[in-house]
């Protein structure tokens, strides 16, 4: 004999939960419920090219816990691992200066700390970003390229930051992500760098 009864969605909102609460992330998640939590929960547009080194950082975690985890510990995470990552490089500051005569062309002077000790350099570029690239390969940092990045705003108004996720490119051909959080755009793509290089040299160790 058939069912008699029809079949109807339930409301999660009917039996206490949000949507959200039902997504549930540990090593077997895939990458896009992973982007789906940082973008509903915390405002986060991690782009689609970030996606399966995001997704793999959190299967990482949650295989080394060994249950299924919270949304907080995926931003967490996330913020460990692409945002400030453990590494030799601690920015001190980075000042880009526009040419006087060419506004094009940007001097931009760094200090930065390489395993505690500081240094300090000058370069310039077509940009704040490549003159800041020039600047730390200057004081040794190893080579690599900066891939189109994308950038979003997080919040409105005075307390609106921006958010920048770039991608660095070894000489080897490998792609490290590195994301860097501002209330200034060129400022936010810099700490973004730091972050991968950061990552780059963790790898290299």
């Amino acid at each position: 004999m058939g069912w008699r009864v029809p079949y109807l969605h339930v409301d999660p909102k009917d039996l206490g939960y949000e949507f959200r609460q039902l997504i549930r992330i540990n090593s077997q998640s895939g990458k896009g419920g992973v982007a789906w939590v940082l973008e509903k929960d915390y405002g986060l547009q991690v782009p689609r090219a970030m996606h399966p080194e995001v997704g793999a950082a959190i299967q990482r975690y949650a295989d080394r816990v060994g249950r299924e985890i919270t949304s907080e510990e995926v931003h967490e995470e996330f913020e460990n691992e692409f945002v400030q990552p453990a590494g030799p490089y601690e920015l001190v500051g980075y000042w880009p200066r526009p040419d006087d005569r060419d506004p094009t062309l940007i001097h931009g002077e760094v200090r930065m700390r390489l395993a505690g000790v500081e240094g300090r350099a000058m370069a310039d570029g077509n940009g704040p970003v490549s003159a800041f690239v020039a600047a730390i390969q200057a004081l040794g940092v190893p080579a690599f390229s900066v891939d189109d990045y994308h950038e979003q705003a997080l919040g409105k108004g005075s307390e609106a930051r921006a958010v920048a996720y770039v991608p660095l490119r070894r000489e080897t051909g490998e792609r490290v992500f590195g994301v860097g959080v501002d209330t200034n755009i060129d400022q936010a793509a810099v700490k973004a760098i730091v972050a991968g290089i950061n990552r780059m040299a963790r790898r290299s160790g």
